[in-house]
């Protein structure tokens, strides 16, 4: 009983696989025989000229959208750069603010010792020599900030930022930047190549060391803040040209004052003047 039902059901199986076979063999035919529907009319010219416009007006827009797309980031670009370069500014105009004190006191010590020179009495005033000496020998020029600067340059920014006043000030800017560092290496060459010999030659090496930090400028006269050594003098003094050495150290503040005023004091002048300020960014 149980092999006729197995035989039945495997038949039934069978004509069911062979029905399916044949219709798709007749869905095949059918597919293969089909053609697809071509129209013989030709289409009026009108229609050509209003797909060709069509074309035209959606290239045109997808031109004029992508450029106006382009237009709008780079100029938030610009202004971010503006504002990171407004950032920078803002440091700088304190550090020149504070480097131009310090020069200034630089030049102080040296009128200051130029004073003693004239009334011949730099013999006797030691311990003033020596804190003036090496205050006027510390290098002294504040490091502009160039980051934010050279990504305006370098990223072409600049052509988006509608001010004009405030594309000058950054060229303006960025070009006494590159006056401060060429400034920088005269000074301090300067120093390497006149002072500092001056400096290894004739003072003592601690009480050098320890003076240009602890004094102060009262009345014209440096009074020194910190014990005196008893037995403090100049080294080989009489190896020591006074001629000679106020003739370097003068030669120094020149240079320092041709500095202060042809590149900090103008670019000074652009930090605390706002030409480059948050007004334009």
């Amino acid at each position: 009983m149980e092999d006729a039902l197995s035989f039945l059901w495997i038949q039934i199986v069978l004509e069911k696989t062979s029905a399916l076979i044949k219709q798709i063999e007749e869905t095949k035919e059918m597919e293969v025989h089909h053609h697809p529907h071509i129209p013989t009319h030709a289409k009026p010219w009108k229609e050509y000229l209003l797909e060709g416009l069509m074309i035209f007006i959606a290239v045109t827009l997808g031109y004029g959208a992508e450029n106006i797309r382009e237009h709008y980031v780079e100029t938030k670009k610009a202004l971010i750069s503006a504002k990171n370069l407004y950032v920078d500014v803002t440091y700088d105009s304190i550090g020149y603010a504070r480097n131009l004190i310090n020069r200034s006191r630089q030049d102080s010590c040296f009128e200051i010792i130029n004073t003693y020179y004239n009334n011949k009495t730099l013999d006797i005033e030691t311990p003033a020599i020596y804190a003036a000496h090496g205050y006027i020998s510390l290098r002294m020029l504040y490091q502009m900030n160039t980051l934010a600067l050279d990504e305006v340059k370098n990223s072409g920014a600049l052509k988006f930022l509608e001010s004009d006043e405030l594309k000058a000030a950054i060229q303006r800017y960025a070009s006494l930047g590159t006056g401060l560092k060429l400034r920088e290496q005269r000074e301090f060459s300067y120093i390497d190549r006149m002072v500092d010999p001056i400096s290894i030659k004739n003072f003592e090496f601690n009480f050098f060391r320890a003076a240009p930090t602890n004094f102060k400028i009262d009345s014209n006269k440096i009074v020194i803040t910190i014990p005196i050594p008893a037995n403090l003098k100049i080294m080989k003094q009489d190896q020591l040209d006074w001629d000679n050495y106020i003739a370097i150290i003068g030669m120094l503040q020149t240079i320092r004052q041709s500095t202060d005023k042809e590149y900090i004091a103008p670019t000074k002048a652009i930090v605390t003047g706002k030409q480059i300020g948050r007004a334009h960014v």
